[in-house]
C-alpha cells in the first residue's frame, strides 16, 4: 500500500453541469471506481452464496452464510431491544457494504472508498433520511414533536443537534480509515514489506470494527427517538424468531 493510495485521484473530468445558478463539477475519481467495484462484488457473492440453498442438506457455504446473517440479526436485537424485521435490511447492508468498502483498500491499486469524505457523507446522509423515515413509520407525522421538546425555544438546538450527529458519524469514520491508511502507508515506506505483513491481519480486524460501529451507531440514532412499545404493537402479528437457533 503506497502513499498515493490515501489521496482520491480523477480519473475522468465530465465537465460542468450547470442547474440555474448551481454549478456542478462532474469528476470521476478512483474512490468512485472502487465503490463501483465493491458494489459489483456484493451483488455477485449475494446472488452466487444464494444459490442451489437446501433446508434438508445445506452445503458448508449455506451454513456459513446463514450463520453470519443470524449473527447480524442477532446483534440487532440484542443492541435495540426490538424486532429485527424492520431494520435488518438496512443494518445488514451497512455492516456488509462499509466492511467491503474498507477492506477493499488492501487490494492494489484499489482505494478506500471509505478514507473520503465525500463516500462517507454519503452513507451518513443514508443514515440521516433513515431517521426520519422509521420515525414517521412508526410515529407518524408527530414524531417531528421531538424538535420542541421540552420546550419549543429549544428547537434550533434540536436541529442543529440532528446535523451534529451526523456530521460526527461522518468525520468519525472519514478519520480513522484515513488515519489507519496513512499509518500502513509509512510503514510500508519505512520498513519495506516485513513489518507490515502481521499488521495486515490487525488491519482486516480494525476495519471490520469500523464496519460494525457504524451500523451500530445507525441503529442507535434510529432507535433513540422510538418507542419500542410503539414497534411491537404494529409487529405484533409477525413471527420472528428464525434467527434463535
Amino acid at each position: 500500500m503506497g502513499v498515493e493510495k490515501v489521496f482520491t485521484k480523477e480519473l475522468i473530468d465530465l465537465g460542468y453541469l450547470q442547474i440555474g445558478s448551481l454549478k456542478l463539477h462532474l469528476v470521476i475519481t478512483d474512490v468512485v471506481v472502487t465503490t463501483w467495484v465493491a458494489m459489483g462484488v456484493i451483488i455477485f457473492l449475494s446472488y452466487f452464496l444464494t444459490r442451489k440453498l437446501s433446508v434438508e442438506n445445506p452445503s458448508l457455504r449455506q451454513i456459513i452464510v446463514e450463520t453470519v446473517i443470524i449473527a447480524m440479526a442477532k446483534q440487532i436485537r440484542d443492541f435495540s431491544q426490538t424486532p429485527v424485521f424492520p431494520f435488518f435490511s438496512l443494518i445488514a447492508t451497512m455492516w456488509i457494504f462499509v466492511a467491503f468498502s474498507n477492506l477493499i483498500g488492501m487490494v492494489p491499486p484499489f482505494h478506500t472508498p471509505t478514507g473520503n469524505l465525500s463516500a462517507v457523507a454519503g452513507l451518513s446522509t443514508i443514515t440521516f433520511f433513515s431517521i426520519y423515515y422509521y420515525g414517521v413509520k412508526f410515529h407518524g407525522i408527530g414524531y417531528f414533536k421531538k424538535f420542541f421538546q421540552p420546550n419549543i425555544i429549544l428547537f434550533p438546538l434540536n436541529v442543529i443537534g440532528e446535523f451534529g450527529r451526523i456530521v460526527s458519524l461522518t468525520f468519525r469514520l472519514f478519520g480513522n480509515m484515513l488515519g489507519w491508511d496513512l499509518i500502513i502507508a509509512m510503514l510500508v515506506l519505512l520498513t519495506g514489506i516485513l513489518v507490515p505483513v502481521p499488521m495486515m491481519l490487525f488491519n482486516v480486524v480494525g476495519d471490520l470494527i469500523q464496519a460494525y460501529l457504524f451500523g451500530v451507531l445507525t441503529l442507535a440514532y434510529i432507535v433513540a427517538g422510538l418507542k419500542v412499545e410503539e414497534i411491537d404493537k404494529k409487529l405484533s402479528g409477525i413471527k420472528e424468531d428464525w434467527y434463535e437457533i
